[in-house]
């Protein structure tokens, strides 16, 4: 049975294979599938549905002896409801943010960016990868998604009741939306980025609270995350 019928078997939704030759034939894909839903009342979001990623929605049902995927997501939407984001993120981060930012002759790149590349659903050769569906979650809220995919739990990764908190914050401040989730990734369309350098400052420092793989496996400085982050509809978390 291949990955997407498995995926099939465990979540009743609504979701199309994706196929794709290159960035901006995605970027379209997705833009579309956001401002429909918002029409209609669900959240478009991109799954790589490898064996990891299935395996891990498996165990979570076993753990939890439910042969019904919705039981887990009902239990994440509702434990998230209780974590206080600002408060669960201040507890990984030093008290004064100019800590982190050694090089003070840092030279921001203060253009514009505007593309949405989702780089995730692509290989190292920028091949688009095998077993991609675009799902319309049925819901109204994007940052929930995180709940209904439960990846998370290992690798200081968040558990995914803490990615939901973590994320509405990050949704009602920035307009961020998990546009992307792997077994280990996930990826965020930002409608609202940050457009000043303090601020990316500041949230280059949530980043690493919230993923530290993304200093010390990807940026490995705080003002090049920073950089990354400052005007960019795009944001980018990895769990080695």
């Amino acid at each position: 049975m291949s990955n997407i019928e498995e995926f099939k078997k465990i979540y009743n939704f609504e979701f199309e294979e994706i196929r794709a030759e290159n960035y901006k034939e995605i970027e379209k894909k997705y833009l579309a599938s956001y401002k429909e839903g918002k029409e209609k009342g669900f959240t478009p979001v991109f799954l790589v549905l490898d064996d990891t990623l299935l395996e891990k929605f498996e165990i979570d049902m076993e753990d939890k002896n439910t042969d019904n995927i919705m039981d887990i997501v009902k239990s994440n939407l509702e434990k998230y409801k209780s974590t206080n984001a600002v408060e669960f993120l201040k507890k990984f981060q030093k008290e004064n943010i100019d800590d982190y930012f050694t090089e003070k002759d840092y030279k921001f790149d203060g253009s514009e960016k505007y593309n949405l590349e989702l780089s995730t659903l692509f290989d190292y050769d920028d091949n688009f990868k095998d077993d991609v569906v675009l799902v319309k979650v049925p819901t109204k809220n994007p940052y929930e998604v995180l709940g209904y995919f439960g990846m998370g739990g290992f690798n200081d990764c968040p558990l995914p009741a803490e990615q939901v908190a973590v994320a509405k914050y990050w949704y009602e401040k920035y307009g961020a939306v998990p546009a992307v989730i792997t077994y280990d990734e996930i990826e965020f369309y930002v409608e609202k980025p940050v457009q000043t350098f303090e601020e990316a400052k500041k949230l280059a420092v949530e980043h690493y609270a919230f993923c530290y793989d993304i200093i010390e496996q990807c940026y490995e400085k705080f003002e090049i995350l920073a950089d990354f982050l400052y005007k960019n509809i795009q944001w980018y978390f990895w769990w080695d």
